[in-house]
This record gives C-alpha cells, sequence and structure tokens, in this order.
C-alpha cells in the first residue's frame, strides 16, 4: 500500500490528461439528464446499485416521465413504480426504499434533500457511495465515491490493501490533493470500466501501468 503524494499526484495527472469529465462527454448518463436537477440526481444514484448504466436509463426515462418531485414520487402507486424500474437490479426492494426515502425528505427535510453527508446517510436506500456522489455532483463538496470499478483499481494500483468500499473511500479522500479531488471519481470510474477490467485488464493500453502493482506487461 502506498499514500506516496507525488505518485498519487502524478496518477491524477494523466488520467486528467486522457479523460474527459462527464459533462463533457456524450455518456448516456448525461444525454439523458439523469443527474439534470437534484431529485433526479438522488433517484438515478440510488436506482443505480448493482446496475449497469444502460439498465438505468431504461428505468430513469420513464420514470422522470411520471415525477419530478418527492411528492409525486411518494404518490405513484407501489406496482406501478416497481414496473417502472423493474429493469434495474433488486427493484422490489427499490420500491420501498423510494418511498421510505420521499417519505423521510419531506417529513424530516421539508421536502429537500439534505446537503451534508450525515443526513443523506440517515435516508433509507442511500449508503456511502451514493451520499459521495451527492455530496461531490449536488452540493460541491469534493468527495470521490468508490464503487467496485474504483476499488479494484485503487487495489491494482497500491493505493490501498482491502475489499472494503468504505475503507477505501476513506483512505482515497485522505491522500488525493484537492486540486484533483473534484474530478478524481470520474477519472477513476472510466479508466477502471474501460481499461482496468475485472478478468482481462488492458494493461498493455494503461497510461499508469508504471505506477501500477498489478501489470500483467513487462
Amino acid at each position: 500500500m502506498t499514500t506516496n503524494p507525488e505518485k498519487i499526484s502524478k496518477i491524477y495527472l494523466i488520467l486528467s490528461q486522457t479523460y474527459e469529465i462527464f459533462e463533457n462527454t456524450d455518456d448516456p448518463w448525461m444525454t439523458n439528464g439523469l443527474s439534470s436537477n437534484p431529485f433526479k440526481s438522488l433517484v438515478s444514484v440510488c436506482l443505480s446499485t448493482m446496475t449497469t448504466t444502460s439498465r438505468v436509463v431504461k428505468a430513469c426515462v420513464p420514470l422522470y416521465e411520471k415525477v419530478s418531485t418527492f411528492e409525486e414520487l411518494l404518490k405513484l402507486e407501489d406496482e406501478e413504480l416497481r414496473e417502472i424500474i423493474k429493469p434495474v437490479a433488486h427493484y422490489n426492494r427499490k420500491t420501498k426504499n423510494l418511498k421510505v426515502m420521499a417519505h423521510q425528505i419531506i417529513t424530516k427535510f421539508n421536502g429537500e434533500i439534505p446537503s451534508n453527508k450525515k443526513d443523506l446517510l440517515s435516508l433509507q436506500g442511500v449508503g456511502p457511495k451514493v451520499a459521495d456522489i451527492m455530496m461531490n455532483f449536488v452540493f460541491d463538496t469534493p468527495s470521490i465515491a468508490v464503487d467496485t470499478h474504483i476499488l479494484r483499481l485503487l487495489n491494482r494500483l497500491g493505493i490501498v490493501k482491502t475489499s472494503s468500499a468504505e475503507i477505501a473511500a476513506e483512505t482515497i479522500n485522505t491522500i488525493t490533493p484537492i486540486e484533483f479531488k473534484k474530478h478524481a471519481h470520474e477519472w477513476l470510474i472510466q479508466h477502471g470500466m474501460k481499461v482496468c477490467h475485472a478478468r482481462k485488464p488492458k494493461c498493455e493500453e494503461c497510461v499508469i501501468c508504471n505506477y501500477c502493482s498489478y501489470k500483467t506487461i513487462g
């Protein structure tokens, strides 16, 4: 494991020169407006856990044709909501979570999404990854959310040595220089998804292979 500031900075610098930030891409998440306002951002991210972007889009586009507020979401019949979000994983549980979360936001937070991590984590269905994404992209508080792609990448780079996304998030948020923190999630996840695959990483195409503990090329 390493916390070498120079290595971390060099990795981020290379990734920042390799990948665009999300808002400058034609990623389906962006082009379909899944994060065009705070309501959509929170619901979309909650639905995205354990689910591919394409399936999240299939669920969210028709959902946002029906609802645009937490009040409307709460009024939607459970069966209708369940049917709409069926493309995502664990849609039964997520149906219940969305309804409870909407009720919490309306009754405890006057209909406004809480803007601090502690209160975000008190919402049904909101874990550390969702909270970090909301803090970073909605509330402009630089925070690096760690999913399976980023966790794998950080372990292979030797930056962390853990199977816990929460521990990895704590580490990477602590050691990342502030000038890279706002967009770190975007660069790391793109590299994890496009190059550092779980089964067959494209080490020969990796722009940061010289800093990697895992690389399969000389």
